[in-house]
């Protein structure tokens, strides 16, 4: 059997990640960079050049430049507070609806020892069968009681070594900040495409480690059985066994035995992109020159 702790391991999503973090600090690093004294600058200018200055094209790339930073920082604000919110939402539901220990199915129990996730799954009261994982700091796995109900022993095993791996890997808190990340970004789309990325080489990652814990055979019943997060669960950043988004991949990867191909990138996507580093490089530009020209003590001058 693989060990557990090789969930950890870092693969394609772990990158996509990364890479992504990486690029938003050097973007908001070269944006906060220049914005410091351009607000200053633009009043400077608007003082003793009047109010005509702004029709200036240095003037007009710093009123870009802070009008996008402006809008990105509401936008990620928006979704993660969206996300907080809804978080909270999933956690005082879980906690109405899941069954008193007594009335826990004992196979349930056992699955979760095995998993290495004792104490941390919730079984909850519902007709539908499914399972997702939830929880930024301290995540935690839900099972409702309609999969533990019709999942065979091998294939609740494989739920739960499924969502233990998005439980080690605090897959929620990342989906969440990877998600306000590209919000914060939206003038470059391709950073999106690292978002999906992580999302779709967890879920991989998670049913290959269940497959080397409990077989193909269960993982690919408890695929089928699972129907996806709850209506209610949905907008959570929640990982789920069962999701349909995927799920054409993630069967293609049982019958191959490897992860499929990464999806390009859609072509407007990557026009949009390049339009955003072109709109980027001009609104950066003009505003250093901008400043230069403006005596300001944050720039020695």
């Amino acid at each position: 059997m693989t060990d557990v702790a090789d969930a950890a391991s870092p693969g394609a999503g772990s990158r996509a990640l990364w890479v992504l973090v990486g690029v938003s600090v050097v973007i908001r690093a070269a944006v906060a960079y220049v914005a410091c004294c351009l607000t200053a600058a633009l009043i400077w200018q608007a003082v003793h050049h009047g109010i005509g200055v702004v029709l200036s094209g240095t003037a007009w790339a710093g009123a870009v430049l802070l009008a996008l930073s402006a809008a990105g920082t509401v936008r990620s604000a928006r979704r993660l507070c969206r996300g907080l919110r809804a978080t909270g939402a999933v956690a005082r539901e879980v906690k109405a609806r899941s069954l008193e220990a007594k009335a826990v199915d004992p196979a349930v129990c056992d699955a979760a020892v095995g998993a290495g996730l004792a104490g941390r799954v919730r079984v909850i009261e519902a007709a539908a069968p499914f399972a997702f994982t939830y929880g930024l700091l301290r995540p935690q796995a839900v099972v409702s009681s309609g999969l533990a109900a019709v999942a065979a022993p091998g294939e609740l095993s494989a739920v739960l070594v499924h969502e233990c791996a998005h439980v080690r890997g605090h897959d929620p808190l990342k989906a969440l900040v990877a998600a306000t990340l590209t919000a914060r970004h939206f003038a470059f789309p391709l950073l999106d495409q690292l978002r999906e990325t992580f999302a779709a080489d967890r879920e991989l990652a998670a049913d290959r480690r269940a497959v080397a814990h409990c077989g193909t055979r269960a993982v690919a019943g408890a695929l089928l059985k699972a129907a996806g997060t709850p209506r209610w669960a949905a907008m959570a950043p929640a990982a789920a066994m069962g999701g349909r988004d995927l799920l054409e991949a993630r069967i293609a990867q049982l019958e191959k035995g490897r992860p499929p191909r990464p999806a390009r990138p859609a072509p407007r996507r990557v026009a949009v992109t390049v339009v955003g580093v072109a709109a980027y490089s001009w609104a950066l530009t003009g505003s250093a020159v901008l400043i230069a020209a403006t005596p300001l003590a944050c720039m020695g001058s």
